[in-house]
């Protein structure tokens, strides 16, 4: 593989999926809003751009929350039916839901936790609600008014959606969130520190990007981390090819060519 050849031990951008969370300076402010939300048990909804790293920073949040001891579900609303959001919703919240639990049977068990007060302080944190059905959305609106509601919520909620689809939403969830965190892409600064970062985690004893070949990799990707990723991946296998020892400027521009030419072609 195209990493032998810069004495790695994987491929330090996991083939373009921003799998590696690298926290620059808008990741921790939304870090330290999301525990915010958590502990004074408001909700919340996380806006950014496609690709800038939204479900990474749920996951990592979920994960934080976890380590705490305090309950944490992580579920997206993509593609999904009321009753298959909920039941992931109670499985992450550990209420032990059965196969064949329906969707009043499920929020039953819900209002059951909330009553019993089994998870004071549990969040949860639901990626792509812009792309929710109605019908989601109507579950939802019911889950934050009735378990999230009231002065001493049991559950706090965070809604993750892009700029351009927030008002997919309704006006009904959005009444209900008390406060909105935007996430922003990689500073050049953050760009360049994460880039080093995943050669480091890959196995890295070197630099592999000259500092004109990070200036040209976040002028072509605005920081974005999704691209950030497909564009190093592609500049190194491309190097690999041509037997370079570091790739330039020349090869980032080389390979973002190729990436466009192959969007436009697919």
């Amino acid at each position: 593989m195209f990493y032998a050849h810069w004495g790695l031990m994987h491929s330090p951008f996991l083939g373009g999926d921003a799998l590696l969370f690298y926290p620059g300076e808008s990741q921790n402010e939304a870090l330290a809003r999301l525990r915010f939300v958590a502990e004074q048990r408001r909700h919340a909804v996380l806006v950014g751009q496609p690709g800038v790293g939204k479900s990474l920073l749920l996951a990592r949040f979920a994960n934080e929350r976890l380590r705490l001891g305090r309950r944490a579900a992580q579920a997206s609303a993509a593609a999904g039916s009321p009753r298959e959001i909920l039941w992931r919703i109670a499985a992450g919240l550990s209420l032990a839901p059965r196969p064949e639990d329906d969707v009043l049977r499920l929020l039953r068990r819900l209002d059951d936790a909330a009553v019993d007060g089994e998870a004071p302080g549990a969040v949860l944190l639901l990626d792509d609600a812009d792309q929710a059905g109605p019908d989601v959305r109507s579950q939802l609106y019911r889950l934050i008014g009735g378990l999230g509601g009231g002065e001493n919520p049991w559950l706090s909620f965070v809604l993750a959606a892009t700029p351009a689809n927030c008002f997919r939403l309704g006006d009904e969830l959005l009444g209900l969130v008390d406060l909105r965190i935007d996430l922003e892409p990689w500073s050049q600064h953050d760009m360049s520190g994460y880039v080093q970062h995943a050669l480091v985690e890959a196995g890295g004893d070197r630099p592999l990007f000259d500092g004109e070949a990070l200036s040209a990799l976040y002028a072509l990707t605005d920081g974005v981390p999704r691209k950030v990723n497909r564009l190093a991946d592609h500049a190194l296998l491309g190097a690999a090819a041509e037997g370079l020892e570091m790739v330039d400027a020349a090869m980032i521009e080389a390979a973002h060519d190729a990436l466009s030419w192959s969007a436009a072609a697919g």
